[in-house]
Parts: structure tokens; sequence; C-alpha cells
């Protein structure tokens, strides 16, 4: 009789748990695929920056929104926020960045804080990201956050070494 009532409540956990792990964005959810896609590189280390570029973040877009990297560089992007609302810089594919997008319309103030291909950056505030380039091609970049999506869209033009 026991056997019964430990597989539904077996089955029931297994079921809970998966549904945790697709939607937990602050810890080592699905969004880390990202990170593992070779074409858009991986985090960099602070040791190994070739360069720093500044981007500006206002309300709607980015400044500059259009970079160019060589291949192999690692950069120290430096964020500023300028705007009045809270923005984030996600690196990914176009895929990535709108499955992001669309998961943050369901879950506005979700959190993230280690994810290494984004960073949120509040008001007035400037923060940094590190990311090395290893294949050449294009690299997106966007704010996720529930309508800012449409507008605050760059591209990284990885030139070939």
């Amino acid at each position: 009789m026991k056997e019964i009532f430990i597989l539904p409540a077996l089955i029931s956990s297994l079921v809970v748990m998966n549904a945790f792990a697709d939607t937990d964005h602050g810890s080592h959810g699905h969004h880390h695929d990202s990170v593992a896609d070779p074409s858009i590189g991986s985090p960099g280390d602070p040791d190994s920056v070739s360069r720093t570029i500044e981007i500006t973040m206002v309300d709607n877009r980015f400044k500059p929104a259009d970079i160019t990297v060589k291949q192999g560089e690692t950069i120290k992007f430096v964020l500023k926020n300028s705007g009045k609302k809270k923005h984030e810089m996600m690196i990914g594919t176009p895929e990535e960045l709108d499955e992001h997008a669309k998961t943050m319309k369901k879950f506005p103030d979700m959190e993230h804080p280690n994810e290494p291909n984004m960073i949120t950056i509040q008001p007035g505030k400037t923060g940094q990201l590190i990311w090395q380039f290893a294949e050449a091609g294009t690299v997106n970049f966007a704010c996720p956050l529930p309508g800012h999506s449409k507008g605050m869209l760059g591209t990284i033009n990885v030139e070939a070494k």
C-alpha cells in the first residue's frame, strides 16, 4: 500500500523541481546555455582585458549601439545608465535575447545576479561587463526589460584576426 503513495509523491516533486528549473534565473537556470554558445564568446578574464568600451544607456537606446572588436579580444564594457529607468545589457543570440525579453515580461521583477553575459544597472549608476569574443561574426546585445527590448538593441561586429 505504501508504494502506491510514494510514486505519485515522487512524480509531483519532479514536476515541481522542473518548473522551478525553467524559471529560476537567479541560479544556474537555462540562460547559461547562451554562455555555452561559442558564437557569442564567453566571460572574459579581467587580467586579459584588451581595451575598454564605454556605453551609455539612456531610455530606449544604447550609445553607441554598433561596436566593432577583433576576434580574440577581451573587452571591458563600462556601462553608464543615464536614463530614468533600470536597464540591462545582455549579450546573446537574437533568439536568446527574444526569449529572455518574453520571460522578463512575465516576471518583470526577476533578478539574475549570476548571469555572466548580462548586467543590471540602476539609474545614475555605472557597472562593467567583461567579455571575450572568440569567433568572427555578429554578436547581439539588448536590454531585455519589458518595454525596452524593441529599441534598446545593439550589435558587436567581431572582425576576423
